[in-house]
């Protein structure tokens, strides 16, 4: 059955209003599989990836793949993370080829961190029309690995992924998050394609993470 959110129609029960009101300063945890779109923007406007994620909150690991009519590209991303053994993955299924590196640093925008301040509660919408509007958590807090902080929208109830900013040293990204679904088609999307079995490890930046794979 699918459990498909449409985040500009969604009905809020009122055990889940009490919910809201008893546990809303803490971090929510996100469902154990969601799924989606994903669309990342720079602060300047420029479109720098969409495509359809999974992930993995129990076993903290994340796939997408770009949509290849996105946009005018020699090549379009593909990539896993198993979040918890620090490995990434960039796929080339055309082509059956694999890249793995390690990834540095293990934060990432698809679940609040423990230490998340609850900023505001807002309401999207007009709350004078019934089931059009969407009411969300606003999340915030810094990343000093990385010299960088982040915040983050996620429903009041459910804890789904709305939309996310990242603002860095090197760059600043915006997170849009559509369509997103508690489950996922294919579980095997978690599991690296046979043809990677065996690739050895790439050397990567000291700082490399999560947030490096969005660029111009």
């Amino acid at each position: 059955m699918m459990h498909t959110v449409k985040l500009l129609c969604v009905v809020f029960s009122c055990l889940c209003a009490v919910a809201w009101a008893s546990s809303h300063r803490q971090p929510c945890h996100t469902p154990p599989l969601t799924s989606g779109t994903m669309k990342v923007v720079s602060t300047g406007g420029h479109d720098l990836a969409s495509g359809e994620f999974s992930y993995d909150s129990k076993a903290n690991k994340f796939r997408f793949v770009e949509d290849t009519a996105h946009a005018n590209k020699t090549s379009y991303m593909d990539v896993l993370i198993h979040f918890e053994e620090a490995v990434l993955y960039e796929i080339d299924s055309k082509n059956e080829s694999c890249k793995k590196e390690t990834l540095q640093f293990r934060k990432h925008l698809m679940e609040i961190p423990p230490d998340a301040t609850h900023e505001s509660e807002i309401y999207m919408g007009s709350p004078s029309i019934t089931e059009q509007g969407l009411r969300v958590c606003v999340w915030n807090g810094k990343l000093p690995e990385l010299h960088a902080h982040y915040s983050m929208s996620t429903t009041s109830c459910g804890c789904l992924p709305v939309s996310g900013s990242y603002y860095g040293e090197k760059k600043d990204l915006l997170f849009s998050f559509f369509g997103v679904e508690t489950e996922v088609d294919d579980p095997q999307v978690f599991v690296p394609p046979a043809f990677c079995e065996g690739v050895a490890f790439e050397e990567a930046p000291d700082d490399h993470s999560f947030f490096d794979l969005f660029h111009d």
